[in-house]
């Protein structure tokens, strides 16, 4: 483990123990950076399809096009950072509640279509994997 010095932020565990936060922060980016591409090119289409605006995908994909390479670049830099591990992990969270609100909320904030419920659903799901696999390998690396 790196020490903490002053002026620096904590790196957490080392090659051998970070794996699977590394694996998990790689897996969120590459997803959400599909993501990102898919709203962001396809706002018109997603906007028939599911049921929320076009400017929700293209904040969405705004918002994951930074926060996938912010990811990548944790999981890549020599030493992965305690915040970026932790953030990633807040995160997700913040983002399975905001689909969980969008379902609680049914077709009175917007008109979701049933593949549009799935797809909130279903990516509320995927949030809480990524942000469980990250927690665990935040508690792993130490």
């Amino acid at each position: 483990m790196v020490e903490e010095k002053a002026g620096r932020l904590r790196a957490v565990g080392s090659a051998s123990n970070d794996a699977l936060l590394r694996f998990s922060l790689k897996l969120d980016g590459t997803v959400s950076g599909v993501v990102a591409a898919f709203s962001l090119l396809g706002a018109r289409t997603l906007d028939s399809l599911l049921g929320l605006p076009v400017w929700l995908h293209w904040t969405q994909g705004a918002f994951l096009a930074v926060y996938a390479a912010g990811l990548w670049y944790g999981a890549t830099h020599p030493a992965v950072t305690r915040p970026v591990a932790v953030a990633a992990v807040v995160l997700n969270a913040v983002w399975a509640v905001g689909c969980a609100a969008i379902l609680a909320a049914g077709t009175s904030w917007f008109p979701l279509t049933p593949l549009g419920g799935g797809y909130a659903g279903f990516i509320g799901i995927a949030v809480v994997v990524f942000g469980s696999m990250q927690y665990a390998g935040l508690r792993r690396a130490g």
